[in-house]
C-alpha cells in the first residue's frame, strides 16, 4: 500500500512539473506578455490555498527572487529575438532567421528547466498535506486549460 501511495504522488508531483514546464514555455515565448507574474501575488495564493508557514513564505519568497533573477537576462534576450524575427517579413534570410529560432529554442529550454527546478525546490518544502493540495490544484488547472484548447481548436476548425 505504501508503495502505491508513492508512486500515486510521485506521478501527482510528476505531472505538476510537466504541466508547470509547459506554463513556463509558454511564458518564455511570450505569450500573455501583457500578464503580471507577481510573485508576491502568487505567495499570498499559495499561502492562502496550503496555509504556509511564515517561514515557508520566506524560503519560498528567496527561491522566486532567484529564480527571476537567474531568468530575466534569458527572457529578455527572447524578447530582442522575438522582434528580429518579426523583421524578417521585410526581407527573409533562412539562415538568419534559423540561426534566431536556434538561440530562442536554447534560451526557451534553458527557462523552462529553471521553472521546473524553481518549481520542485517549493514543493519540497510543503508537507504532505500541501502536496496533495498542490497536486490537486494543479490538475484543476490542467483541466481548466484542456477544456480551453479543445474550445480554441474547435473555433479554429
Amino acid at each position: 500500500m505504501s508503495n502505491s501511495i508513492t508512486r500515486a504522488l510521485l506521478g501527482a508531483a510528476m505531472a505538476g512539473l510537466a504541466l508547470l514546464s509547459l506554463s513556463a514555455g509558454s511564458w518564455a515565448m511570450n505569450h500573455g506578455a501583457d500578464m503580471d507574474h507577481d510573485p508576491g501575488r502568487m505567495i499570498a495564493r499559495m499561502t492562502d490555498r496550503l496555509d504556509l508557514t511564515q517561514e515557508q513564505q520566506g524560503q519560498i519568497k528567496e527561491i522566486m527572487a532567484s529564480s527571476r533573477t537567474q531568468s530575466g537576462a534569458d527572457r529578455e534576450r527572447i524578447k530582442v529575438l522575438r522582434q528580429k524575427m518579426r523583421a524578417q517579413r521585410d526581407n527573409f534570410d533562412a539562415g538568419e532567421a534559423q540561426n534566431i529560432a536556434d538561440e530562442i529554442g536554447e534560451l526557451t529550454s534553458r527557462t523552462v528547466f529553471q521553472a521546473t527546478s524553481t518549481h520542485a525546490r517549493i514543493y519540497q518544502l510543503l508537507t504532505n498535506e500541501q502536496k496533495a493540495e498542490m497536486d490537486a490544484m494543479m490538475e484543476k488547472r490542467q483541466e481548466r486549460r484542456g477544456k480551453w484548447h479543445k474550445e480554441e481548436q474547435q473555433a479554429q476548425q
